[in-house]
């Protein structure tokens, strides 16, 4: 789908939804390498520790 509405600034919505697509697809690549890692490693990591906060 080809969007051409173009911006005051001349930026397309096509360049916005690519953008949109390759940053999903980086963070999901990152993921998937980290897991990838702890696998290779065989360690187990242990979940956030709930902390009690101090209110004033």
């Amino acid at each position: 789908m080809k969007i051409v509405r173009k911006k005051a600034d001349g930026e397309t919505r096509e360049l916005l939804l690519k953008e949109y697509f390759l940053n999903a697809y980086l963070i999901a690549a990152l993921k998937s390498v980290g897991e990838q890692v702890r696998r290779a490693r065989g360690q187990k990591f242990d979940e956030p520790a709930v902390v009690p906060v101090r209110r004033s």
